[in-house]
């Protein structure tokens, strides 16, 4: 299992919300770990190349990787409106999620500041991020970068 791979089954494996796992959700809690760690530790977790579309921070790479390992599903259901989400999960033995402390630490930082939030609560809480604010759709995000820039407008405050 690739790094990408043990991000979103880590993901899968703790976040104590399971059905609102939807394939949107979990890209964007990537991108906030991402972000949070561009923030504290000058990196991204994952060498995505984020890009602002129409959805906020949204690319294909995650969704590919779950798809790319037999160690998750992706199951098509329904929201309680009646409209179609796809729920990933993760079917393999935790001994495989591959992760040092740091990026577990990270990742748990952004589960706890978003499992209370429901959908348009999170995404509200994405889109307010610096790189979302910042950027006109469209453009690619370099996290690290933008970091920078976000710390040097603090600092000159």
């Amino acid at each position: 299992m690739n790094k990408l791979q043990s991000i979103i089954a880590f993901i899968c494996s703790n976040y104590p919300h399971k059905s609102e796992l939807t394939k949107a959700r979990v890209t964007k809690l990537v991108y906030l770990a991402d972000w949070f760690s561009s923030l504290l530790d000058k990196r991204q977790l994952t060498e995505i190349d984020w890009v602002f579309n129409h959805y906020g921070p949204y690319v294909d790479d995650v969704i590919d990787a779950a798809y790319r390992s037999s160690s998750f599903k992706i199951e098509h259901q329904y929201t309680m409106y009646g409209t179609s989400k796809h729920v990933l999960s993760y079917t393999g033995h935790i001994d495989e999620i591959k992760l040092d402390s740091r990026d577990k630490e990270i990742l748990n930082a952004v589960m706890k500041k978003t499992q209370a939030l429901y959908f348009n609560q999170f995404v509200d809480y994405v889109y307010s991020t610096y790189p979302v604010k910042t950027k006109e759709r469209y453009s690619s995000l370099n996290l690290v970068q933008l970091a920078r820039e976000y710390d040097a407008a603090k600092t000159a405050r």
